[in-house]
């Protein structure tokens, strides 16, 4: 039976993003570190991470676009997150609970546990599902807007998105680090907030975008890396320390890179994919349906090579970062694939994947 192709270029963006996702919490060990790191150890671990900014933004991106033009009711669109959120939400929360009691924290309570699951605090990757769940809540509104918004809509909506929680927020940043002019934008147009920009900009780009805008967002896609890898460079080297500015999901380059790669990928995909053998395809779509269960239980993968639970040690550390980094983060998606295909094959447990 032949591979579904009509939304091929979805399941290669997710492969893309998940792989940077696991790249950019590998790289975190040496680009956190950069005093007691050597300096081209540094630029080498900034270059990995820069190169995989977006991820995060580009799967709230996807969510949007498949979702939001969609018809369904109340009762059939929250039955369906039940299943895909709320299940493995609540079961992860507790794994890394328990993870964290059996390995790090032994006297963790049960008042303790609970007070960090409601507050968001038990893992540093979890608050994703935190930030997805609150999206999906406005779904049923956003598809009234979205099915009755004219492009003029769409981008005045876009474009206080970016000034409101984009530029604003990087803005006060820069000018705490250097400038100090004391400069705010203080309107409160707590609407746009946070990721609900990305989740309406992947419709618009999916419902607007052309081959013809591949060649500038290519150019873009190329001007935001360069930003995020050299500014970072240039505020470490000069505010003396890291503030992870330009690396923020909300920041103005992050966005700018995540709408040019999305662009890249949904316009030359169509394209290529005609070439691609059925094994190809099959494969990354394999790996693009375990993408989410590859998102949460990957730290799992970096926890054990760190503190070599398998009798050897792998990171980011353990040689120059220009091998260590991609060998390590391969290992780590490559064991976090076959985790959630063996956690498929259990029936009490795969709907947690």
């Amino acid at each position: 039976m032949a591979v579904k192709e009509k939304y091929f270029w979805v399941d290669v963006l997710r492969f893309f993003a998940i792989a940077a996702v696991v790249s950019v919490h590998v790289a975190a060990d040496i680009v956190t570190e950069w005093r007691s790191v050597p300096l081209s150890a540094w630029w080498t671990a900034n270059f990995y991470d820069s190169l995989a900014r977006g991820a995060v933004p580009v799967f709230v991106m996807l969510s949007g676009a498949l979702l939001l033009p969609q018809v369904e009711s109340y009762r059939v669109f929250f039955r369906k997150r039940l299943r895909r959120i709320l299940i493995p939400f609540v079961a992860w929360i507790v794994f890394y609970l328990l993870w964290q009691k059996c390995f790090y924290e032994p006297s963790l309570g049960l008042p303790e546990a609970v007070r960090r699951a409601v507050n968001g605090e038990v893992h540093f990757h979890l608050w994703f599902l935190y930030m997805i769940t609150g999206l999906y809540l406005v779904v049923p509104f956003l598809r009234v807007f979205t099915a009755h918004a004219t492009r003029q809509d769409l981008l005045y909506f876009l474009g206080l998105c970016f000034v409101i929680a984009s530029f604003g927020p990087f803005w006060e940043g820069l000018d705490g680090l250097f400038f100090h002019t004391g400069l705010r934008l203080r309107i409160p147009v707590e609407s746009v907030q946070g990721f609900i920009g990305y989740f309406l900009l992947g419709f618009a780009l999916t419902k607007e975008a052309k081959p013809s805008w591949v060649t500038g967002a290519a150019l873009l896609w190329f001007g935001a890396f360069l930003l995020c890898f050299l500014g970072s460079g240039w505020i470490v080297f000069h505010a003396n320390k890291f503030p992870s500015l330009f690396y923020d999901n909300l920041a103005p380059n992050v966005a700018l890179y995540a709408a040019s790669f999305f662009v890249i990928v949904k316009e030359t995909v169509p394209r290529l994919e005609m070439r691609l053998s059925e094994g190809v395809k099959r494969t990354v779509l394999s790996l693009s349906a375990a993408s989410f269960g590859i998102y949460l239980i990957h730290p799992v993968f970096i926890d054990v090579f760190n503190h070599a639970r398998l009798g050897f040690v792998l990171n980011a550390l353990m040689g120059h970062p220009a091998w260590s980094i991609p060998l390590t983060s391969f290992a780590v998606y490559l064991f976090s694939y076959m985790a959630v295909l063996g956690i498929r094959k259990i029936p009490l447990l795969k709907t947690t994947v």
